[in-house]
């Protein structure tokens, strides 16, 4: 049974894994259809498209993929991007842009933890970064230092701290990024729902600009009411949200069937007119 896989990171963002050990993970789990779906970057999908033309082209299927982080009234919601132009030049400034972002965070939560007495070098960062720097690589730096048993207590403790008393715009509008991504060709879906504020008033706000997809968790359920995101127009994706092997992270762990992936890209093809970038 082929599947689709279509949340995975791999160390272009905050992912162990390198795209080509992504892309033999997926075939070995016997997953058809992969999208690489790195933080606020398109790096670790272009490295992985050059792999799979070279040398996998009968036995994987690439989906332009990214997940970008965004806001709306006041809640964080991250965004995943699909079947766009990868060279599409709104997408490419605003991730150039998302980027730079993250760094200026990086730097200010290096900052507040100095002021705390804990000594973080930004070299102390960039191991295993290939591309797009993260919270997560800031967690994992505190685990290696001692400073915090697991990576949950980095974010409950610290980050998540540091992140409501930045001063800067971290993020761009949810509504925006939709159209972004919709005028590069493709469609967006809401990564992990039930992590989203005011979810149930905010979703039937974001179909009305153009959301299609929304992301459904253990048992191919949406987090609530399947019945009601169905009833609006939204189509159910899925994936793993994969970012290092382990007993509860693993490849395909949340994914569509073949029938359900072609049902989701032909309804995006029809939410485009047809002005669907990615073909198959």
């Amino acid at each position: 049974m082929n599947l689709a896989d279509l949340h995975t990171h791999t160390n272009f963002s905050d992912g162990e894994l390198s795209p080509i050990e992504i892309i033999n993970e997926a075939i070995d789990k016997k997953i058809k259809y992969l999208s690489i779906t790195d933080h606020d970057t398109l790096s670790g999908y272009k490295k992985a498209r050059k792999i799979i033309n070279d040398s996998y082209a009968n036995q994987i299927l690439l989906i332009p993929g990214v997940e970008i982080s965004t806001t709306f009234e006041g809640s964080s919601i991250h965004l995943l991007g699909y079947f766009f132009d990868a060279n599409n030049t709104g997408l490419n400034d605003i991730l150039k842009q998302l980027q730079l972002r993250r760094n200026e965070f990086a730097k200010y939560a290096l900052s507040n933890l100095k002021g705390e007495g804990f000594n973080i070098n930004w070299g102390d960062l960039l191991v295993n970064v290939n591309g797009s720097l993260g919270r997560l690589h800031i967690a994992y730096a505190m685990q290696r230092k001692g400073i915090v048993k697991r990576v949950s207590d980095a974010f409950d403790i610290y980050l998540n701290k540091y992140r409501s008393n930045y001063p800067e715009k971290y993020e761009f509008n949810t509504a925006e990024i939709i159209r972004i991504v919709n005028a590069a060709g493709g469609v967006c879906s809401i990564a992990h729902p039930h992590t989203i504020n005011n979810a149930e008033k905010i979703i039937p706000k974001l179909v009305k600009k153009g959301l299609t997809g929304i992301e459904v968790i253990e048992n191919k359920k949406i987090y609530k009411d399947d019945e009601e995101f169905i009833s609006m127009g939204l189509i159910k994706t899925a994936g793993s949200d994969f970012h290092r092997p382990g007993k509860n992270s693993y490849l395909g762990k949340n994914n569509l069937s073949e029938e359900e992936f072609i049902h989701f890209y032909s309804n995006a093809k029809k939410i485009l007119n047809g002005k669907i970038k990615w073909k198959f």
